[in-house]
């Protein structure tokens, strides 16, 4: 009996961890799905120049069972060759960094950008043929994060972002937005997913400075707008060596106004990776922190709509 209850007592303490001066009972089926469960990684870059190979590429996927990916720059077709109907496939970030890097922020507002000129022209065809299934990375206000040479801030509502919301808009496509939030962005955002219901915006990072309680006022607002969680755990920030915790979840969990937000709107919120920048060896490392320090706080429902079910419903990935 004395034993039993020595057990009973370990096994409780195993399942309980601290978060934010807090204690969080964890649910031993979600601690054990959150291990498994297949992940639609909607923030992983595969750089054409510098990032990894094909084969490299797929089988860091394979290793830690994310079965889709994509959802931002850049295009690569051996990846979609690679991957088919378990790929989302993204343009336009590479045109918006290369006309910023070469012609500064001011570009990134004009239409007739030869930049922007041929992917708009040839948009609508990549579409159809499903090439392509939407836009992102997209920087409109990165000012306060990455290096400072790739800082910027532009009105998210402006003719350019407001052009790909249109193409997208005509396929049911996506647009996936970098940006930090403030009252104007709110008042762009809200605007631009008005006028272009059928085109989803997803939030990367879920809206940098971005409380949870400002993405549930977009939520309820509007059904077109979603979130990705890539860099809102510790793992971007030590491999930036920014001293400061996680936004999101850290290595005591997932914080309690995230996971209420979370869990009020399971189908609003996505995973992601986001190892940009030289960082594809930690991949595994990324959604490992994903598995450990975030999914095991949610219910195992939310586990699966988050991690992949939400992702095959808004890009109709194959299963």
């Amino acid at each position: 009996m004395a034993m039993s209850l020595i057990k009973l007592i370990a096994f409780a303490m195993a399942i309980i961890t601290p978060v934010a001066g807090l204690t969080q009972a964890l649910d031993p089926k979600s601690v054990e799905l959150a291990k498994t469960v297949p992940i639609a990684d909607i923030h992983m870059h595969t750089y054409s120049r510098n990032g990894p190979g094909i084969t490299e590429a797929v089988e860091r996927m394979a290793v830690n069972n994310v079965r889709w990916g994509g959802g931002v720059g850049d295009l690569r077709f051996d990846i979609a060759d690679a991957l088919r109907g378990r790929h989302i496939p993204a343009a336009g970030q590479r045109e918006f960094a290369e006309s910023f890097f070469r012609q500064g922020p001011s570009t990134l507002v004009a239409t007739e950008n030869v930049y922007f000129r041929d992917l708009f022209r040839d948009a609508h065809d990549m579409f159809a043929k499903g090439i392509i299934k939407g836009f992102g990375e997209l920087h409109t206000n990165n000012e306060s994060s990455g290096p400072p040479a790739f800082r910027r801030k532009i009105k998210t509502d402006n003719p350019v972002i407001r052009k790909f919301y249109e193409i997208a808009n005509e396929f049911g496509g996506f647009v996936q937005l970098h940006t930090q939030h403030n009252a104007e962005f709110t008042d762009d955002i809200l605007r631009l997913t008005a006028d272009f219901p059928n085109t989803t915006t997803i939030l990367s990072h879920c809206l940098p400075l971005g409380q949870p309680e400002d993405l549930a006022y977009l939520f309820k607002q509007r059904k077109n707008i979603m979130c990705e969680m890539s860099a809102t755990g510790e793992l971007h920030n030590r491999l930036a060596r920014v001293n400061r915790p996680g936004r999101a979840f850290n290595s005591d969990g997932l914080r309690p106004r995230w996971k209420t937000m979370i869990e009020e709107f399971p189908d609003r919120i996505m995973i992601g990776t986001d190892t940009c920048c030289g960082w594809d060896m930690h991949y595994t490392e990324a959604v490992t922190e994903i598995r450990t320090n975030f999914l095991p706080y949610l219910k195992p429902e939310t586990i699966e709509q988050i991690a992949y079910k939400n992702a095959l419903r808004v890009f109709k990935l194959d299963q």
